[in-house]
């Protein structure tokens, strides 16, 4: 037991040691990089190929260790049983956050068909490469009556779908893809089809799948075994190209000067909502049968709308903020290395706020997002627990499809299981705060402190 122990530490400080030299001039570009030794999941091209991937990765090895289902498990199942991502989240996280914001019972203010929504699901997690939730899906979509037949067709052709649902998918891809590039003008072609309150459910079910392939990919979560991916298509058929996926992310520019960086967050400040906010005063007075007392943010006024798939989420990102083992201005400053990933101006906002009320002056929260390219980012004196972790938010927000076991690998060396899950799961919360709010296109310049 001994000799295991010095030789997990000796692989931790050799991998410490490895770090720092990839940090320092001259040092980076003569070793390998470690996504190299473990690349990320290919993305597949073809339903033959994304049905080979969907029952490899019943054998997937798990990031951090899976635990064993129990007794709680089996009691609090859904309607596919007990599943990996709950026993996941059931013994990682605190009991706070365990619901991730999601509440099974139907919303009668969101007003959209279950089956439509489970499609937006599969696109999203497609786009992703979430194949553990992709498999999930599928399984819901045949439940309800969809034959293989309109899973292809989801995938390769959007033709046969009514007009409203190809407007959706686009935005729904999009949104997942390049949150910081949806503008009034993708709003307004949701418009002809859809009701303000059904537009604003759509974006918040999109914001919260992408949270959710965040967690249950980056993690590596395996497929359950029960599941079972066979085809009944022609060979033609399974070999059609997908017109969802893509495979590489569209590389993100960002701001690198800071000047440029801070007219475009002044000029955002004076936005309005393009999608409803529940009344301020409405949202106060849920917020004090929780307890809290302070003032409804802007995000909570698009989440308030929907009092059961919406509220949820008020509740779970306010407990995230002291709930769990991270430190409190590390999970603010994954919150805000995460918002000038996306280019969220809103969340930049909020995260802004935080930092400064820590102290710390505008040229260094500018600096936390600024290359982090490296594991150990754009700041010397940052502590290596902390660069690794606001890389490891950097690469996550902006190319879930890009996650290998290299990257859960590098936050171990610094934190525990239970801490690499809460990292994982705060920037699962970003993702989901900063769609739900580029989507309204919310500012804050009329918001209380």
């Amino acid at each position: 037991m001994t000799s295991m122990t010095s030789m997990k530490s000796m692989m931790r400080m050799t991998f410490s040691i490895l770090l720092v030299a990839m940090a320092m001039p001259g040092v980076a570009g003569s070793l390998a990089t470690a996504d190299e030794a473990s690349p990320p999941k290919a993305v597949p091209q073809t339903r033959r190929q994304m049905l080979d991937a969907l029952e490899s990765l019943k054998s997937r090895t798990p990031r951090i260790p899976l635990p064993p289902p129990d007794t709680r498990a089996a009691e609090n199942a859904g309607p596919l049983g007990v599943v990996n991502n709950g026993l996941m989240r059931s013994h990682y996280l605190p009991a706070e956050l365990r619901a991730g914001g999601f509440a099974r019972q139907p919303d009668p203010a969101l007003a959209l068909d279950n089956q439509f929504a489970v499609e937006l699901f599969w696109i999203v997690s497609r786009v992703n490469n979430c194949q553990y939730c992709l498999g999930h899906q599928e399984a819901k979509l045949a439940t309800a009556g969809m034959t293989e037949a309109g899973l292809l067709a989801l995938d390769t052709d959007w033709r046969s779908f009514p007009a409203e649902q190809q407007a959706a998918f686009a935005f729904a891809r999009k949104l997942t893809s390049t949150p910081h590039a949806i503008t009034d003008a993708d709003i307004d072609a949701l418009r002809p089809h859809f009701q303000p309150m059904q537009i604003l459910g759509i974006a918040m079910l999109v914001a919260r799948y992408n949270s959710t392939n965040r967690w249950t990919d980056s993690l590596g979560i395996p497929q359950e075994a029960r599941r079972e991916f066979r085809s009944h298509l022609t060979t033609d058929e399974q070999d059609r190209p997908s017109q969802v996926t893509i495979k590489g992310y569209p590389t993100r520019a960002g701001f690198r000067d800071f000047t440029a960086w801070k007219t475009a967050f002044d000029r955002a400040a004076s936005r309005t909502s393009r999608l409803p906010l529940a009344d301020a005063a409405a949202v106060a007075k849920l917020l004090a049968t929780d307890g809290v007392t302070s003032a409804p943010r802007a995000y909570e006024r698009l989440l308030a709308n929907f009092p059961v798939a919406g509220s949820p989420w008020i509740t779970q990102v306010r407990a995230a903020e002291s709930a769990g083992q991270l430190p409190r201005d590390l999970r603010e400053k994954i919150a805000c290395v995460a918002a000038r990933a996306d280019q969220a101006w809103y969340m930049q906002h909020r995260g802004r706020q935080a930092l400064l009320a820590r102290g710390l002056d505008e040229q260094q929260i500018f600096a936390l997002g600024t290359n982090l390219g490296s594991n150990l980012g754009s700041n010397p004196d940052a502590p290596p627990a902390e660069a690794v972790a606001l890389a490891f938010t950097n690469k996550l927000t902006i190319d879930p499809q890009a996650m290998t076991d290299a990257d859960i690998e590098s936050l171990l060396v610094h934190f525990t299981p239970h801490q690499v899950a809460e990292i994982v799961y705060h920037v699962g919360v970003a993702a989901f705060l900063d769609r739900l709010t580029e989507a309204a296109g919310l500012g804050w310049s009329e918001e209380q402190p």
